[in-house]
């Protein structure tokens, strides 16, 4: 592979050996983030700090949006306006698309410029290779993340229910709030989602089914209109519908860390954010439940870091930034200060940077032992990929609003998908 053949001729080289030509004058880059000051931000902002300190000619400027796919959108815009910008974080479920659509440095590019693959030599293999689509690596893994259960205990004693013992299962949960329900008139359930539809992918994908199939004549077509997906799609609506859960889109999360409701389904990456707004004084969480005895299957949260510079100076600033975003002592703050797994799985165990961290934060350890359920995150392919995922999103929204049933959503969902991107091959589209 090239980029391994990269790295083997590159390995010697320092990470801080990277050309400076380019940077004897002050250069202004801007990295496009979903991190808020409620998500992220703050640790955005410290590792700018810690970088601008390194190197004095660089100036990074954050730009967050609130969504991966406003972020998308945004940055499509950009482009096509003629002022792209640098560096940015696209979620998982946008690689196709941004493969496909968007006119991205590859990595195997950059390090045949600016050096530099020593950098991922501790990065594993598999985790790399997340963002490698064709035979070339579209952007740099970054954020990794898996869906946990985070809860409350004050109000799960108030309700009757034991905290030391959580739910584990979908039944469990649903007797579960019917119980809290009944005991405190609140729902014990916020599940927080959003147009990326990594929520609804952990429910259909833990029942055993797939956002997309692949057809015998070698194409994609949806799998969201399958028994598993409608089961797990119309379990959340009655939930809603009973009172049972929240339907609050992205504030779900304020609704838990307000106490307006005993649990909160999202990733291991709001931990920080959680722990610096709730109003209760302790925090718990546990893992994803299952449907059954159906072992849970968990899209990859995230992003990759995908580069757009088109000014080699800017290119290269970009690179340098990205390389100290993912040095042991980027990654350690990153996760420290949002609760991401470790690009770098080592550095939870070792002492001089996340040991102590990890043995503090036992929330953080759920998450670690879901990694052998996480899968890939479904990225609908081609150039009507956005709006194949604006379709299921809709689908999900008309459900839980009791607009539709979820059979009936999830069926002209799939009718819409399908004519978005029936004629995608399956094959030579991702790894």
């Amino acid at each position: 592979m090239k980029l391994r053949l990269l790295l083997s001729l590159c390995g010697l080289m320092s990470v801080f050996s990277i050309s400076t030509a380019a940077a004897q004058e002050k250069i202004t880059i801007e990295y496009w983030n979903i991190n808020t000051s409620t998500f992220g931000g703050p640790q955005v902002d410290a590792l700018i700090a810690s970088f601008e300190a390194k190197n004095p000619n660089i100036n990074v400027e954050s730009r967050p949006k609130d969504r991966y796919d406003t972020l998308v959108q945004d940055t499509q815009t950009a482009i096509a306006g003629g002022n792209p910008p640098d560096i940015v974080q696209i979620g998982w479920p946008y690689l196709r698309y941004t493969s496909a659509t968007l006119p991205y440095i590859s990595i195997e590019s950059l390090v045949e410029k600016y050096g530099g693959a020593e950098a991922f030599a501790d990065i594993p293999k598999n985790i790399f290779d997340l963002t490698l689509v064709n035979g070339e690596h579209v952007g740099l893994a970054y954020s990794l993340s898996n869906a946990v259960v985070y809860y409350n205990p004050e109000l799960f004693r108030k309700a009757g229910l034991d905290p030391d013992n959580p739910p584990r299962t979908i039944q469990e949960w649903t007797e579960a709030a019917a119980v809290f329900k009944k005991a405190l008139n609140l729902p014990l359930i916020a599940i927080d989602y959003s147009g990326d539809n990594w929520a609804i992918e952990n429910l259909i994908a833990s029942n055993g089914g797939n956002l997309l199939i692949c057809e015998a004549d070698g194409t994609f077509a949806a799998g969201v209109s399958s028994p598993e997906a409608v089961e797990a799609l119309q379990t959340w609506a009655d939930w809603v519908a009973k009172g049972y859960a929240v339907n609050a889109l992205d504030q779900a999360r304020t609704v838990f860390w307000t106490g307006q409701a005993g649990a909160l389904f999202w990733s291991i990456a709001g931990r920080g954010a959680i722990t610096s707004n709730k109003t209760f004084d302790e925090l718990r969480a546990t893992t994803y439940p299952q449907f059954g005895d159906k072992p849970t299957r968990l899209p990859t949260g995230g992003n990759m870091l995908v580069f757009f510079a088109t000014e080699p100076a800017r290119q290269e600033a970009a690179w340098r930034f990205a390389l100290h975003l993912v040095s042991p002592e980027g990654i350690t703050e990153w996760t420290k200060g949002t609760g991401y797994i470790p690009l770098i799985p080592k550095l939870a165990e070792d002492p001089k940077y996340l040991a102590s961290f990890y043995a503090e934060n036992p929330i953080q350890r759920v998450a670690t032992r879901q990694i052998e359920n996480m899968i890939v995150w479904t990225s609908f392919p081609g150039e009507n990929g956005l709006a194949a995922g604006a379709a299921l999103f809709r689908a999900v929204q008309a459900a839980l609003g009791g607009q539709l049933t979820a059979e009936a959503a999830l069926s002209a969902a799939a009718k819409e998908i399908n004519d978005l991107i029936g004629n995608e091959p399956c094959s030579g589209t991702s790894r």
